[in-house]
């Protein structure tokens, strides 16, 4: 219950502490998106309820204090999410190399739906951006992404004394074969 309640606030400063920071040392051109990376994890480490409301929260505070369409923020940090916990049950998240490339893959897919998004609907052409701005904003993401996990996962030593697991899918469902 606390964890949604502190949850918008939480949102909240994480998200004005981004644009601060891409002020100060970007001049705004480039956003080191530390909420698309917090979504990537909680994909990775949360379950299906929290996990989804952190990426809902995330997504419309964004769109709200960057002053973009409202919704759409939302729904692609909604598919990040819902992308990265179907990965988590296939692939093996721990490794570094392998959090840097999906970060930077999924930091590309939604800088890509946003140009698209903008370029279809409100005849916004911002396609000579892409290899200026989208392209090193999504790799300054994938580079950032190990070290935010690494950090949390360190946090997470720190408060529960071990690292979180989150509880596989078993094999208890299935019928037995044998009578």
């Amino acid at each position: 219950m606390v964890y949604y309640l502190f949850l918008p606030l939480l949102s909240i400063l994480l998200i004005a502490l981004q644009i601060a920071v891409a002020d100060v040392l970007f001049s705004g051109r480039l956003v080191i998106e530390i909420s698309l990376i917090a979504v990537i994890y909680a994909g990775f480490r949360l379950d299906l309820i929290k996990g989804a409301a952190l990426a809902f929260v995330f997504g419309f505070v964004f769109d709200c204090l960057v002053g973009s369409v409202t919704g759409l923020f939302t729904l692609i940090y909604l598919l990040i999410f819902v992308v990265s916990f179907v990965v988590s049950f296939v692939m093996d998240t721990d490794k570094l190399h392998f959090v840097a490339l999906f970060g930077f893959v999924c930091a590309l897919i939604e800088q890509l739906l946003v140009v698209l998004f903008y370029n279809l609907l409100m005849q916004f052409d911002a396609a000579l951006s892409i290899p200026f701005i989208l392209l090193p904003q999504a790799m300054l993401i994938g580079l950032f992404a190990p070290v935010f996990f690494y950090l949390m996962r360190r946090l997470e030593v720190f408060v529960y004394g071990k690292p979180f697991h989150r509880i596989e899918r078993s094999g208890d469902s299935r019928i037995s074969a044998e009578i």
